[in-house]
């Protein structure tokens, strides 16, 4: 059987292409593009040597030895080398982003004891992070937090302040101040547990309006909350979770 073009391999790579898709496909996909990359410039310098050498073989061989030596040094400082420098150090990004996460530990919290088991939680623990934990107010984790703590508002109802929904404007707004004051309460809480300042990614509903509490969490709790991030879909989920887990890392790298 013979072996598909490159060419064919990542255009199925392409459609592959999901936001869960896992990191050695991508790594896959970049190292098929350097190869196609690589080859074109070596097929091009392959020809105009060759033309070269046509030429001055007619003359004299040992100057169309030095000419061929000089060109295949000139090309491999020129084109050649830098690629794979470039390549290199894509693929050292793309060990040390998988690096950050192995070494992560995400605790997924919903503020109410949900019916099953999210499935954006199921999607964090098969990114490759080292533990995501589970957990609510009925059954607090064992230990101190991890670097991201995961507040999720959309797998439970206490958020769901129906004046929201009210057609009267002033309705609304007191909905509004209802729902800030539910989220504080929800921070407030898991501060007093006092095991760990972890980065929060707090998950809520999209469609709902921003929410005025999130925004002003390091207002709020000056003290308690230094970094965090919000979430409205799965996808965004992944990314902020992710993206909290190298602010983690930083932020440990400028302490120490």
């Amino acid at each position: 059987m013979s072996t598909p073009p490159i060419e064919f391999t990542l255009a199925l790579l392409a459609q592959a292409t999901s936001p869960a898709v896992s990191p050695e496909v991508e790594l896959l996909k970049s190292q098929l593009e350097f190869v196609l990359r690589l080859n074109s410039v070596f097929l091009g310098f392959l020809a105009l040597l060759g033309g070269l050498l046509t030429w001055f073989f007619k003359s004299n061989l040992d100057d169309a030895r030095e000419m061929a030596t000089r060109m295949v040094r000139q090309e491999l400082s020129d084109h050649i080398e830098p690629l794979i420098k470039a390549e290199a150090r894509n693929i050292q990004r793309t060990f040390r982003t998988e690096q950050i996460i192995s070494n992560t530990v995400v605790d997924y919290y919903v503020p109410a004891r949900p019916g099953k088991e999210p499935l954006e939680y199921g999607l964090l623990k098969g990114r490759g992070f080292l533990d995501v934990r589970l957990w609510h107010l009925g059954q607090k984790p064992q230990g101190r937090l991890g670097s991201v703590l995961v507040i999720d508002f959309v797998n439970c109802d206490v958020l769901a302040v129906p004046e929201i929904a009210s057609p009267d404007g002033a309705v609304r707004e007191v909905g509004y101040k209802k729902r800030d004051a539910l989220v504080n309460e929800v921070i407030q809480a898991l501060i007093d547990l006092r095991i760990g300042r972890p980065i929060l990614v707090v998950y809520v509903r999209p469609g709902q309006g921003r929410i005025g509490a999130i925004d002003l969490l390091s207002q709020t709790f000056p003290e308690d909350v230094r970094y965090y991030s919000s979430a409205n879909t799965p996808v965004a989920l992944m990314g902020a979770a992710i993206d909290s887990a190298y602010v983690a890392y930083s932020d440990r790298q400028v302490a120490t």
